[in-house]
């Protein structure tokens, strides 16, 4: 199948839509969570492991000084989305004239296509650069990129740089991924993969894996205190507010919270523990402005008003990790047994 004047396009490209309100995950996984949330109700069952650990957290963005887009989340995994009914699939680097011959096949078949590239070879990313601050280092970063579809002149690319960081269809000239290409070969074209649906999701393997994360489940949440501890001296020393290691960290958690309390909306947990949880979420996705304000020299938000305001969250925190494994050890079943028509 050859790309033609006809735009071939995956029939779910509307229906692809942020599921990461908070902006925090790594640009790939962000992606497919949002398609994989376009073809079934249950994606949010991919997110039973978004607590993760706070020490993985402090060591990315403190002992590290990374941001939080390169953070390793453990959840929306391959393994996970096995689990979740789909397989990913790469072909790994490949140039531009097997990638051009590659994509209508799939894109007819209702496959995204993925792949990496540098971003400043793309004018919508270099104007969002500018609009944003990205510091000079930082513009030739590789980014993913979802494909939506493709004709013979141009390819239509669902991307989030919106000031929301909602996806949004655009179209890029065929001439842009050439000529990009040409200049860096080996930067272009990076882990191209597609999406395959396989089945329902298996509720048992979730149910597992589940119980597996709850059983090593332990974490003091001290990272709190240390984002409070050290708001004065980082708004002082960072080149621009998105590399304050308090601010990547006090996003990777709002974010995590937030999709964990929708994980828990699929469970069998009670209201007390979905209560707990979207407190937490609420009050770390506040904090987040909050801590993004400070490093942006707001005169109202003073530290030690944010450092109260921390160690409030550490405490609900803490609570609520104790009523969820106290409720889990005494639950039978955790997630819903199949009985709704899901696969099991």
């Amino acid at each position: 199948m050859a790309l033609t004047d006809r735009m071939i396009r995956i029939p779910d490209a509307d229906r692809i839509r942020t599921q990461d309100p908070n902006n925090h995950l790594h640009c790939r996984k962000s992606q497919l969570l949002a398609h994989v949330a376009g073809r079934t109700p249950h994606s949010d069952l991919l997110m039973y492991r978004a607590l993760g650990s706070t020490s993985a957290v402090y060591r990315h963005c403190y002992l590290r000084g990374r941001d939080r887009w390169a953070f390793e989340a453990p959840y929306v995994t391959e393994d996970d989305l096995r689990l979740l009914g789909f397989d990913l699939l790469s072909a790994g680097t490949v140039d531009v004239d097997r990638f051009a011959a590659g994509l209508p096949e799939l894109l007819a078949a209702g496959r995204p296509v993925l792949f990496y590239a540098p971003r400043h070879h793309f004018p919508h990313w270099v104007e969002f650069m500018e609009r944003v601050g990205t510091v000079a280092e930082e513009r030739r970063l590789l980014h993913s990129f979802l494909v939506g579809g493709a004709s013979g002149s141009e390819v239509l690319l669902l991307d989030n740089t919106t000031d929301d960081h909602e996806y949004v269809p655009l179209t890029v000239g065929w001439d842009v991924l050439r000529e990009g290409y040409a200049r860096e070969p080996e930067r272009w074209f990076v882990d191209c993969s597609t999406v395959v649906p396989r089945s329902g999701p298996d509720l048992d393997g979730f149910e597992s894996a589940y119980r597996a994360f709850l059983a090593r489940f332990r974490d003091g949440f001290r990272i709190y205190d240390l984002i409070g501890e050290n708001l004065a001296a980082e708004r002082a020393a960072a080149d621009a507010v998105y590399r304050a290691p308090g601010v990547n960290s006090i996003a990777l958690l709002a974010g995590s919270r937030t999709l964990f309390g929708r994980f828990l909306a699929l469970t069998r947990h009670g209201g007390q523990v979905r209560a707990a949880y979207a407190d937490v979420a609420q009050l770390a996705t506040a904090l987040s402005d909050r801590i993004n304000a400070f490093h942006a020299g707001a005169p109202a938000l003073t530290a030690d008003r944010i450092r109260g305001d921390l160690a409030e969250l550490r405490r609900r925190e803490q609570r609520a990790a104790a009523l969820l494994t106290e409720e889990a050890a005494r639950l039978p079943r955790l997630l819903p047994d199949g009985g709704d028509g899901v696969h099991r």
